[in-house]
C-alpha cells in the first residue's frame, strides 16, 4: 500500500505487520479485509485466486467462508507466514503458489470465480497494473469477480490535504527503511474498467483514500 512502503520491513513477523497494518490505517484495514473476503465468496466452493497474499490475513478470511484459494506471493518469507496462520486446513482448499503477479499469465483460463488484489496493486508501476488486470480478466469465469483494495487518490481538495498530512511521516520512514515508494492510485476504477471490466459497486474508508471495487468480468451496464 503506498504510504504503507514501511509495511515490507515489517514482514518479517506476521503479528507486528498486521498490529502496524491497522495502526497506519486506523483501524480500516481490518474491515476492508473482512469486505475483501465477502465481496470475492459468494458460496462455498467458489475457486479465488489471490495475488499477492501476504501473511495470509485474507487467505485464512476466504478460507473461512468456504473458498478454495490459490495463494501467490513474490515472497517465500511471507508464503510461509500464510502457511503457518492457515494451520491445518486442507491441501484440497489452500494452494500457495511462490511467484510475482506478472506470473499469472501461466494459469490455466477461466479457472477462478474471483480475483482478489489486496493492497499490491499500487505497488506496481502503471503498465503493470494493466498487465495484471487483464491477465486477470482472462483468468476469471463468465460473470466472474475482480475484487480491489487499495490506496487512491481522495476525493476532493480538503480530504486530498488531510490525505498528504497523514502519509508524510509514514512514507518518510518507508523511504528510509526500504529506498522506495509507492503512491496512491489516481484513477482505480479508469484502470480497472480500461482493462475491460463492468463497475458492480464501490466502498471507500479513510475520507475516500481507502477503496474497495468489486467488477464484473462479463459485460454489463454500470449502474
Amino acid at each position: 500500500m503506498s504510504s504503507l512502503a514501511l509495511m515490507r520491513w515489517l514482514e518479517g513477523s506476521p503479528e507486528r505487520y498486521d498490529a502496524g497494518m491497522r495502526f497506519i490505517t486506523f483501524g480500516n484495514v481490518t474491515r476492508l479485509h473482512d469486505a475483501v473476503a465477502n465481496a470475492a465468496v459468494t458460496r462455498p466452493g467458489d475457486r479465488v485466486l489471490e495475488i499477492g497474499c501476504g501473511t495470509g490475513t485474507v487467505t485464512w478470511l476466504l478460507l473461512g467462508r468456504g473458498a478454495k484459494v490459490t495463494a501467490i506471493d513474490q515472497s517465500p518469507d511471507m508464503l510461509e507466514q500464510a502457511k503457518q496462520r492457515i494451520g491445518d486446513v486442507s491441501d484440497a482448499s489452500a494452494t500457495f503458489i511462490e511467484q510475482t503477479a506478472a506470473e499469472i499469465d501461466g494459469l490455466p483460463e477461466a479457472s477462478f470465480d474471483a480475483v482478489v488484489l489486496s493492497l499490491c496493486l499500487s505497488d506496481m508501476s502503471p503498465s503493470e497494473r494493466a498487465y495484471v488486470l487483464r491477465e486477470a480478466r482472462r483468468l476469471l469465469v463468465p460473470g466472474g469477480r475482480l475484487v480491489v483494495a487499495d490506496e487512491v487518490h481522495a476525493p476532493g481538495g480538503l480530504q486530498r490535504f488531510a490525505q498528504r498530512v497523514w502519509r508524510f511521516p509514514q512514507a518518510a520512514i518507508g523511504w528510509l527503511l526500504v529506498g522506495t515508494l509507492s503512491q496512491p492510485i489516481a484513477n482505480l476504477w479508469g484502470e480497472i474498467h480500461g482493462a475491460g471490466y463492468a463497475l458492480r459497486s464501490e466502498q471507500r474508508w479513510m475520507m475516500g483514500s481507502l477503496a474497495l471495487v468489486v467488477a464484473g468480468a462479463e459485460e454489463e451496464v454500470e449502474p
